[in-house]
């Protein structure tokens, strides 16, 4: 074994310096040839795209370091032709996470008069942290350049090395993008040896893989040249190669974008099932933070001193967890490593994994049962119960108490225990156990019927210039949890502002007379928004006949993904909801009297429907009762012509007045 070991020290040290020194950038005439092009594409043959990827290339080397852990070296490299927007590609950042180290970067422009133009060293710029305004601590590094003197038509390419400690934890090789692509092509290199089972005397590794969105043969496999004849010079390396790759246009409203563009996803070669993975993680980055001190201890005793029941306790201790800050750090291998519960306990604050496991300390001190969860946010596209691999960028708590669940996500300050964010709803999600071993789970999902804005109109006509609207709004389930988020704060001067824009499409010079939020400190009560409003002008009049609109469109939605004729991918909303209005309008006596009302009106489509009502209950009054429904957050694009076709006639039939007689 220890000549083993000796032979791919070896191999690592050669395989660095040739990484490492071959510093050549792709020859382009070469490429036209490996292309089958007698010229490179113009813009006029991409009207439709900023630029063109030319070739991609990603060439991994397997090696051994010296703890005998694997470790890669990948040597990327891109060449783009810019056609117009050329600014947009002038820079680039190259991020380098914990574990990784750029060994080389050579970049150049080519201009169409064949001037060459290549970087120095002191133009490329180390940055250190995260700018995104969502992550406050990390430990990610960035290498920045940009490119001089680019024109429409230059050839822009770079070429670097990177050396990764954990290969294969989170590699992807993306094959789609932005742009089109000429050619992508991935290689693998690993020593035969690596690759030959143990009883030969290899180590019996393989490379796990999911390809996804597109269909690949099985990457071509051939041994290298090895002239010495020597065991521990041979090599064997196998090669993908796709050709002619359109952009990836994304459509609003879409289900994560993950879902549809072209990758290979990469695992280590243990991870045979989830229990390796769960396994890996747990035992090796997660219990060793895992920490019960006494201050813990007393915390939780403090907390559910008044507690009656095991769910008054679990609920004390989430909602005490609830109210650290929330800060997104990125620390430790790809930000995966929590601090442990003492530290967070004491720093008030921390990111979902630091969080959780503050509340699974608390729990665990006072023998309730919990569990890490690992999770992969709807937004960022769905776990693969197929392949086990690290796809995962959230931690959730699950609680267990005489058979019955509690899943909780401690990031999020004003949700209620039993209730997930839908970010974590309906979510294939990795739940570990404290021997390693884990269970594919899926968490619940709300219906339309728990995600209500109730509204409630009255509204009193004084005379055809003045009218008065007394509006309630009650919000439940998810427009509870964001409303009260966006409510939490607001100065008098923002409330005052938000309460015109609800009405102020409709009616201009509205004025706000009050407004009151109630329940806004009461995480378990649903918050409802009170305001009155004066409006000018809600009468017009046309001869003996008056018009009147008292429905305020931006009560509903914003559905401006509606204006596209066709759609080339599915439907998604964020999750299942409905609005319901009812409004009751007071006319002035004896000035004006219902001559009709809009008809009464149904249309629904694929999981949507609205329905309309309007009623009169005596010559002076009348009433409108609205509901619109989502019941089903994801609709297939097939029926999206359905759908813009019954919103176009729900937008007609709301345009329909109310008709008056003047007397």
């Amino acid at each position: 074994m220890k000549k083993l070991v000796l032979f791919f020290l070896i191999l690592f040290q050669s395989l660095f310096v040739i990484s490492c020194s071959s510093e050549s950038y792709v020859d382009l005439n070469a490429l036209k040839n490996d292309l089958g092009l007698s010229h490179f594409p113009q813009g006029k043959n991409f009207p439709d795209s900023d630029a063109l990827i030319l070739k991609e290339s990603h060439d991994v080397h397997v090696i051994i370091d010296e703890n005998y852990d694997l470790e890669t070296v990948e040597n990327v490299s891109k060449v783009t032709k810019l056609f117009k927007n050329i600014e947009a590609y002038a820079s680039v950042e190259i991020p380098i996470y914990a574990g990784e180290k750029i060994t080389k970067l050579i970049a150049r422009t080519i201009n169409p008069d064949g001037t060459i133009i290549e970087l120095k060293d002191n133009d490329f710029h180390t940055i250190s942290g995260s700018d995104d305004g969502e992550v406050f601590y990390s430990d990610e590094k960035r290498i920045k350049f940009t490119f001089p003197a680019i024109q429409k038509n230059s050839i822009i390419e770079y070429n670097y090395s990177i050396l990764e400690e954990y290969p294969f934890v989170m590699d992807i090789w993306n094959i789609q993008g932005s742009i089109p692509k000429l050619e992508n092509e991935y290689k693998l290199t690993a020593p035969t040896l690596l690759l030959a089972p143990k009883e030969k005397g290899g180590a019996g590794w393989s490379w796990r893989y999911c390809t996804y969105n597109t269909i690949l043969d099985n990457p071509k496999s051939y041994s290298n040249l090895n002239p010495s004849n020597n065991t521990r010079d041979a090599s064997f390396t196998f090669i993908w190669s796709k050709k002619n790759i359109p952009a990836f246009e994304p459509e609003p409203m879409m289900p994560p974008y993950s879902n549809y563009l072209k990758y290979v996803k990469f695992a280590p070669s243990n991870w045979k099932n989830w229990n390796n993975l769960s396994n890996w993680y747990y035992n090796k980055l997660f219990l060793p933070k895992f920490i019960v001190t006494d201050d813990i201890k007393n915390e939780a005793l403090s907390l559910t001193k008044n507690c009656l029941t095991q769910k008054d306790k679990i609920k004390a201790l989430y909602y005490y967890v609830q109210t650290i800050r929330y800060i997104a750090i990125e620390l430790g291998i790809g930000g995966i490593i929590p601090n442990t519960p003492e530290i967070i306990f004491k720093r008030k604050y921390g990111d979902c994994k630091d969080k959780s496991i503050l509340l699974l300390s608390l729990l665990k001190s006072l023998n309730i049962k919990a569990n890490p969860v690992l999770v992969l946010t709807s937004d960022e596209g769905k776990i693969d119960p197929s392949f086990p691999s690290w796809n995962f960028n959230h931690m959730i708590v699950k609680a267990t108490v005489n058979k019955k669940e509690y899943w909780m996500d401690p990031t999020v300050e004003h949700c209620r225990l039993g209730a997930l964010p839908y970010q974590c709803q309906s979510d294939n999600v990795l739940v570990l156990n404290s021997d390693g071993t884990s269970e594919i789970e899926r968490t619940p999902a709300s219906t339309s019927t728990d995600n209500e804005k109730l509204i409630t109109e009255k509204i009193n006509v004084k005379n055809a210039n003045n009218a008065t609207f007394d509006i309630s709004i009650v919000y439940k389930g998810e427009f509870n949890l964001s409303y009260r988020s966006f409510f939490t704060d607001k100065s008098n001067d923002e409330m005052v502002k938000y309460c015109k824009s609800l009405v102020a499409q409709d009616y201009l010079n509205s004025k706000v007379i009050s407004y009151s939020i109630e329940n806004l400190d009461s995480i378990n009560s649903d918050i409802i928004l009170h305001f009155k409003i004066t409006v000018p002008n809600v009468i017009s009049r046309q001869g003996s006949l008056a018009f009147l609109n008292v429905d305020p469109s931006l009560f509903s939605n914003n559905f401006d993904w509606l204006a596209r004729d066709k759609r080339k991918y599915d439907i998604e909303f964020s999750f299942p909801y409905t609005i319901q209005k009812d409004i009751s309008v007071n006319l002035p006596k004896d000035n004006f009297k219902i001559k009709e009302l809009p008809s009464d009106f149904t249309d629904n489509e694929d999981g949507i429907s609205y329905n309309r009502s309007c009623r009169s209950t005596d010559s002076d009054n009348f009433k409108i009762a609205e509901s619109f429904e989502i019941n089903s957050k994801d609709i297939t694009y097939k029926d999206y012509s359905d759908i813009k076709n019954m919103f176009d006639n729900v937008k007609e039939e709301l345009n329909k007045k109310i008709i008056l007689s003047a007397n």
